[in-house]
């Protein structure tokens, strides 16, 4: 459905296959290729609306197109460098590409429908179309003939009809064919075509990418004229220090720009120490009548164990070269996942009014509510920059209400655990692990899913845990969907000790009991059971009706704990029981 444009959509469908199509986290069918100086940002913006914010160190770099929205449509591509921008374009993103549902596969339909919010259009601010309510209506169908996968639809909204179709054709497994077309009653039409290939024994791959669209009078979508084609050459196939070499080329004649990007990659040393690998490249880019901006790098990159990385190298563009030191932490457990820091300095050429020393530092984090990036650079005019990123969602079911710092769907579950403090358990959900703390947690999901969830105590913690009832789920969650699972979960404490009456006598070979069981003393009065730690309590029943109780101190115990020496009150002497004969009651 690339005729839609951004907005919301309330309906049903009804048919053998009836959901939306779940298509993967890929990347752009044309990549996405940023140059940069120095380490700085790149951010993808559309419509004004900013989609994505990433990271990287100096040279060519591949953003990172898997989380955005899919669609075909324009982004914005600027890249940012201690505060500045250093370069923007224009980029279209293809998100539609798809295997479709695999050779053989049975005939595919539904029939769908409801109600579309349009939300406002414009197209570099000379045609704007204001927010609109319609109706929206359609059938879909797909299936595969041979080794073609095809799927097609029909559909209309806002009084046009619109007809899309998509093959996918895999040619003796080295050659892959994808065509996307569209046709509008308002005259309309878009055009797309993909072909990839890979020579035998990996020695090097092939893409190439072309879209034409024309846009009538009423979709708010915009025309489009661009081609794109790419490889990579791995020279390692013929011998292992040659390295790797790709190269690209983009033109976009709608917006009148073309660029060209080329890299070498090659592994100078890998062994105990870590490894070390050589990077250089170019990046030429024209904008319609501006002059040429020409790119050129070339770094040593150092990685260490235990996740440490260094890089040094040297660029030059704007007519001058820098310096460029970046180093780089990761850390696999703990809030903060990432920590850089770079340093820049020019050292030939004409820097105008930029200051000849910059630099910056960053890091990532994954907490409990929020996961983001925190960069503070030195601009090059000589002001200090500072931005913060951060995603997460929540999820709320009639009373319960829970956040995430995750960002997987717009489908979920919360987990009322009850877990006290720091507690924490491990819900394993199609055999992923995800860690769940505190009293409630929510984790995303993927909508039109069906999850298998089970419940169970956490490697990583020291607690135990007894998960009583609601160990295990199965679930399948649509758009919008929150379940709610309530487990009830008893955090266990294995305590060990010797129990004495108020006497000082040791009460040898006793059945004691608390909450949730029994056990029996030795004949030096010691004993180890579980202990439900929200009744951290011991009695012993003697003379049919009167009991001796001991109360535990658990409130910062964890896994295993020794009580040393505990009175049972209400028990004066053990001596008096084992007179009468009583010391196997309970």
């Amino acid at each position: 459905m690339t005729a839609i444009s951004a907005g919301k959509i309330y309906g049903l469908s009804w048919g053998n296959q009836a959901s939306s199509t779940i298509f993967d986290s890929s990347q752009s069918a044309t990549p996405v290729i940023a140059f940069l100086p120095a380490a700085g940002e790149v951010h993808l913006t559309r419509d004004g609306r900013l989609l994505s914010v990433q990271n990287f160190t100096m040279g060519n770099h591949e953003v990172d197109t898997r989380g955005l929205p899919y669609g075909i449509y324009d982004v914005e591509v600027e890249v940012i460098v201690n505060g500045r921008v250093i370069s923007k374009r224009t980029q279209r993103v293809n998100k539609l590409f798809s295997r479709g549902r695999g050779v053989g596969a049975p005939l595919a339909w539904q029939v769908w429908g409801g109600s579309f919010h349009m939300d406002r259009w414009s197209e570099n601010g000379k045609k704007t179309r204001p927010a609109k309510e319609s109706w929206l209506a359609g059938a879909s169908t797909s299936g595969s003939l041979s080794t073609l996968s095809w799927a097609a639809t029909g559909y209309g909204y806002d009084n046009q009809a619109v007809g899309e179709t998509r093959l996918t054709l895999p040619l003796g497994g080295a050659i892959n064919v994808n065509l996307q077309n569209m046709l509008a009653s308002d005259s309309s039409w878009s055009s797309i075509g993909s072909i990839s290939a890979t020579l035998p024994g990996g020695f090097s791959s092939l893409w190439v990418n072309q879209e034409k669209t024309r846009i009538g009078n009423q979709l708010r979508r915009s025309d489009a004229d661009n081609r794109a084609i790419g490889g990579t050459l791995n020279l390692n196939s013929l011998w292992s220090k040659l390295g790797t070499f790709s190269i690209s080329y983009n033109d976009d004649r709608r917006y009148n720009s073309h660029y060209y990007t080329a890299d070498y990659y090659q592994n100078v040393y890998s062994g105990t120490f870590g490894s070390l690998g050589l990077r250089a490249g170019i990046q030429r880019y024209n904008n319609g009548d501006s002059n040429a901006n020409t790119g050129k790098y070339i770094a040593l990159d150092l990685s260490l164990p235990l996740g440490n990385w260094f890089s040094a190298g040297m660029t030059h563009q704007n007519g001058y070269t820098m310096a460029n030191l970046s180093a780089r932490k990761q850390f696999d457990e703990g809030t903060i996942r990432t920590v850089g820091a770079n340093l820049s300095r020019a050292i030939s050429g004409d820097t105008g009014d930029d200051k000849t020393l910059s630099g910056g530092a960053y890091a990532q984090f994954d907490a409990r509510y929020a996961s983001g990036t925190l960069n503070v650079n030195s601009a090059a005019d000589g002001y200090i920059n500072t931005n913060l990123t951060a995603n997460g969602s929540v999820g709320w079911q009639g009373k319960n209400i829970a956040a995430s710092g995750r960002t997987d769907g717009n489908a979920g579950v919360i987990f009322n655990t009850g877990l006290e403090d720091d507690g924490q358990i491990s819900a394993k959900i199609n055999g992923r692990i995800f860690p769940l703390n505190g009293k409630r947690n929510y984790l995303p999901l993927s909508p039109y899913g069906r999850y298998e969830v089970e419940l169970q105590n956490s490697k990583n913690s020291l607690d135990s845990y007894d998960i009583v009832s609601g160990r295990k789920s199965h679930l399948t969650l649509y758009p919008g969907n929150v379940a709610v699972i309530e487990p009830e979960v008893k955090q266990m404490v294995t305590v060990s000790g010797r129990i004495r009456a108020e006497d000082g006598t040791l009460l040898a070979n006793a059945r004691i009991n608390n909450h949730i069981g029994r056990t029996r003393t030795d004949e030096n009065g010691e004993f180890v059971m579980d202990v439900d730690k929200k009744y951290p309590t011991i009695d012993f029943r003697y003379s049919g009706n009167k009991t001796c109780e001991v109360a535990l101190e658990l409130n910062q115990a964890r896994g295993a704990v020794w009580v040393g020496d505990v009175v049972c009150s209400g028990l004066s002497s053990w001596a008096a029981v084992t007179q009468t004969g009583e010391e196997n009651e309970s």
